[in-house]
């Protein structure tokens, strides 16, 4: 499911080393109330950051990133960990079994989702009873972000779709929209419109 599109070794290269958004890679683990026992997973992982940052506090973080070249990069920054693993692929079909994840997130890449119910319900699926959801993007109303009313908008979406008290933060200038997993039936994307 590899789809590099534009991302070119060397364009992910240099996007690894100015473009990574370090500042948000490393206040979401703080904010995600991370358990030494947890397993997290990083959707749209990029060059690893927010994943090597998680496995400091946690039993295994995984990352997964559509870029072959970007997942390459995140397996050689953290050759060195043994609680990391990086695999090929998006959110719209997570190769994990259901209930695997304590935490799941993503950083700056929601808005890249392909289709991003989908997403939302692969996240649900993958999450155990409790686990958390959080959403990072930068408050724009260009294509790379979303405004305040698209984030209140997001978190009904999460509500509506299984997740209990999902709600919109903005710790360190940027919008976080996180919900924990109910305890109702989840949506099958047999039941979407």
């Amino acid at each position: 499911m590899a789809d590099d599109g534009p991302w070119s070794r060397l364009r992910s290269e240099v996007y690894s080393l100015v473009g990574r958004n370090p500042r948000s890679n490393r206040f979401l683990p703080s904010i995600a109330d991370l358990d030494a026992s947890h397993v997290v997973l990083d959707i749209g992982c990029g060059p690893g950051a927010a994943v090597r940052a998680a496995a400091a506090a946690t039993t295994r973080a995984v990352g997964i990133d559509r870029s072959e070249a970007m997942i390459g990069i995140a397996r050689r920054r953290s050759k060195r960990l043994d609680n990391v693993e990086f695999t090929v692929g998006g959110a719209e079909q997570l190769p994990f079994p259901d209930a695997s994840f304590d935490r799941v997130w993503t950083i700056h890449s929601f808005h890249h989702w392909e289709d991003q119910r989908l997403g939302i319900l692969e996240s649900l699926r993958v999450l155990r009873p409790a686990g958390r959801l959080l959403i990072v993007e930068s408050e724009t109303k260009g294509p790379h972000g979303l405004d305040r009313d698209g984030a209140v908008e997001l978190a009904a979406e999460l509500r509506t779709l299984g997740f209990a008290d999902a709600d919109v933060s903005k710790p360190d200038k940027h919008l976080v929209i996180a919900g924990v997993r109910g305890a109702r039936p989840e949506i099958t994307t047999e039941q979407l419109p």
